[in-house]
């Protein structure tokens, strides 16, 4: 048993013992306390119990700092390393350096659109070759040329040889971020149906 729990402990046994003597017999014990403390000044016995509460704090730290270097508590535990640090985590979320570039690319920035249009080629080829079993060659081509899927918009974006449709051109001109958010969408709906996802 630690001295600390022994100390409070004792001192919480005396301080109950009081505190049950005044409530079960008030009358012998309140003409005790009056007999000891009868005679002492508001002042002293004030002064008294300050001087009680701060020695009481102090062997409380002084105990904490010394039994300190034995083995953490539980509550110890729990403040180096509360319960929500299983699932909370200071790691950069998977993707999300592609969900900025996305949104840069419906903004307009040129180099984001190239770096999205890259990320998506390579995720079609990858979910092209699994999904139809041809090799990753094979699958490279499919993509570059438009052949992968049905969908004519996600095969244009991929596709440095197929044109949008004369609408979809119009879409860009009368809405540009709609429509390159609507170009990122389908390619990504059709990635997804070619892997198998969208079955």
């Amino acid at each position: 048993m630690r001295l600390r729990t022994v100390v409070f402990g004792t001192v919480g046994l005396l301080a109950t013992g009081v505190a049950a003597s005044l409530v079960f017999a008030p009358t012998a014990a309140g003409e005790s306390l009056v007999a000891v403390f009868g005679s002492v000044a508001p002042t002293t016995a004030l002064l008294a119990g300050s001087l009680t509460v701060g020695l009481c704090a102090v062997l409380a730290g002084w105990l904490g700092g010394l039994l300190g270097g034995g083995s953490p508590t539980a509550f110890d535990v729990a403040i180096d390393s509360p319960p929500e640090d299983v699932t909370a985590t200071e790691s950069r979320l998977f993707a999300a350096d592609i969900d900025a570039a996305i949104d840069d690319a419906v903004a307009g920035d040129d180099e984001a659109m190239d770096t999205v249009t890259e990320r998506l080629a390579a995720a079609a080829t990858t979910a092209y070759a699994v999904g139809s079993s041809v090799s990753q060659a094979s699958a490279h081509q499919a993509v570059r040329a438009g052949t992968w899927t049905d969908d004519a918009v996600a095969a244009a974006l991929l596709s440095p040889t197929e044109p949008q449709s004369l609408l979809a051109r119009l879409r860009l001109w009368l809405d540009p971020e709609s429509e390159r958010r609507r170009r990122i969408r389908r390619t990504v709906d059709a990635i997804e149906r070619v892997s198998g996802g969208g079955r």
